[in-house]
């Protein structure tokens, strides 16, 4: 597997940039594109459709492309990274989700996965912002099995919670996915999902929901309940509630994140980007601060010293990190690129989905999700 990255300012720049990457025999057969809505994804869409490349794209809060000791994080820029590997190494789909519920989409997603290869391991980007990432991820174990290998996350859309998109060369998807599924006979596919949030204040419970909506907590209003705690007013959520998620605690002794993804200011209810479980006991959450960063350095040795081979790295982080962290986000993303001597390609997502503390692949918030690719 060879890889070239390289970033452009507008879409009007990818054909010029392309062309002098598609030189000298460099032949790629796909292309991880990720993008500021800013830019116009339907204009990114059309400049990539004349080449014949796979195109795995996604609106972004935020875009990565750790190549050397400079610019790490490019705001309102375009990231892309061209793969050159074995066609028959993988599929690709982009599909949308119409009126199926997320866990019906996320079975029809894993069925389509297993058509191709015998438990493959899968990259998912998902588009819409109502979005159950962790009904979507759930759905997908049950078409393949707990064993399956998925990372992956949701699009963003630089923080304005408005509309998030995933893409290709032809089709520009708000509500939908798109999906690569690696034969694991020739594709090592490993990583790492980590976060570092502790809980804050006392235990609550969630006393009316359905799903990822929350309409009480404790018996009131789950948006007066978020104003109460965080000191805030309307109109500083949802994006204030993205840097305190609720933190779940699980009967198996394991937590989740859930970040607020919208508002139903009418119904008083909170939208989340997974599942909040009626009756189960919560706490607000935050960022420690810097050790964070020690912890992820950690996780990372750990994956390095297991797999210290790679040929391509991808990051899913939740652009409530970069808001946490601040600059200092870039040591924790540069520490992977030094680790394993690779550039380190990626974007801020609204949703990460990676492995838990069992091994078995979740849905998270805030949590640094990180995937190593080795052709075999």
């Amino acid at each position: 597997m060879k890889t070239i990255s390289f970033t452009v300012n507008n879409a009007d720049d990818i054909g010029g940039e392309m062309d002098l990457r598609l030189k000298n025999g460099f032949s790629p057969q796909l292309a991880f594109v990720f993008a500021s809505a800013r830019q116009g994804i339907f204009e990114i869409s059309k400049a990539l459709k004349p080449y014949d490349i796979c195109v795995v794209g996604s609106s972004s809060g935020g875009n990565i492309l750790a190549e050397n000791e400079g610019q790490v994080i490019y705001e309102y820029a375009i990231v892309i990274t061209l793969l050159e590997l074995d066609k028959d190494a993988f599929a690709y789909t982009i599909t949308k989700q119409n009126d199926l519920s997320d866990h019906a989409f996320g079975l029809k997603i894993g069925n389509w996965g297993s058509e191709k290869f015998k438990k493959p391991h899968m990259i998912v980007i998902a588009s819409g912002m109502r979005l159950n990432g962790q009904e979507l991820v759930e759905g997908i174990l049950d078409a393949n099995g707990q064993d399956i290998t998925i990372f992956g996350g949701l699009a963003g859309d630089d923080i304005r919670f408005e509309n998030n998109y995933v893409f290709n060369g032809k089709q520009v998807i708000e509500n939908g996915a798109i999906v690569l599924a690696f034969d694991p006979e020739k594709i090592d596919m490993h990583g790492m999902s980590t976060s570092g949030w502790v809980g804050l204040g006392k235990d609550l419970t969630i006393t009316s929901a359905r799903s990822n909506i929350v309409y009480s907590i404790d018996h009131a209003p789950a948006l007066e309940v978020y104003k109460s705690y965080l000191s805030v007013n309307d109109t500083d959520l949802p994006a204030i509630g993205v840097e305190y998620p609720l933190l779940i605690k699980r009967d198996d002794n394991t937590s989740a994140l859930r970040a607020v993804m919208g508002v139903d200011r009418k119904k008083k209810a909170l939208i989340f980007s997974g599942t909040v479980p009626e009756d189960s006991i919560v706490s607000f959450s935050s960022s420690p601060g810097f050790e964070v960063i020690e912890y992820t350095k950690e996780k990372i040795d750990a994956l390095y010293k297991n797999h210290p081979q790679a040929d391509m790295i991808l990051l899913f982080s939740c652009m409530a990190r970069h808001l946490a962290l601040g600059p200092v986000i870039t040591e924790e993303i540069s520490f992977a690129r030094d680790k394993w001597g690779l550039p380190v390609t990626g974007l801020f997502t609204y949703g990460e989905i990676g492995t838990n503390e069992g091994n078995v692949c979740d849905f998270f918030n805030q949590a640094y999700s990180l995937v190593i690719l080795k052709e075999k």
